[in-house]
């Protein structure tokens, strides 16, 4: 077994910029999945749209350092990791595209995903579980 992690910090008011300005909903488009925007679109502030887009940026560069890529490395598209919440709102990720064939290769048998939110930054942690030979 082998333990791989990854963490990432984003800097709120720079996402706040972006949901305030004119091209938020295209930006969304190209950098989340339906189900990730449906949840930032449901908190009704930019504040709370800018701190939860902010932390699933966050996660998904901790999940991509994780894996050893970085987001748009190896044809890694933002929608390729995607960030959801359970039932009793902890985030999780799913893996699509190029990631999955990542997580495949890896023999990823369990990820972890945890986001927090501090004043102008959220960062977020990833951990994977993996059957990868050394």
């Amino acid at each position: 077994m082998k333990i791989r992690s990854g963490i990432d910090s984003v800097y709120i008011p720079r996402i706040k910029a972006i949901v305030e300005g004119d091209h938020f909903m295209s930006f969304l488009n190209k950098s989340c999945s339906e189900k990730e925007t449906e949840y930032i679109l449901s908190h009704r502030s930019d504040e709370k749209k800018a701190e939860s887009l902010a932390g699933r940026f966050a996660a998904k560069e901790a999940v991509s350092k994780a894996l050893g890529t970085g987001i748009l490395a190896e044809d890694i598209a933002l929608p390729d990791i995607e960030i959801l919440t359970d039932d009793n709102g902890a985030p999780y990720p799913v893996f699509h595209g190029k990631a999955h064939k990542i997580t495949e290769r890896l023999k990823v048998c369990s990820s972890s995903v945890s986001i927090t939110h501090e004043r102008d930054y959220a960062s977020a942690v990833c951990v994977l579980l993996c059957h990868e030979e050394i």
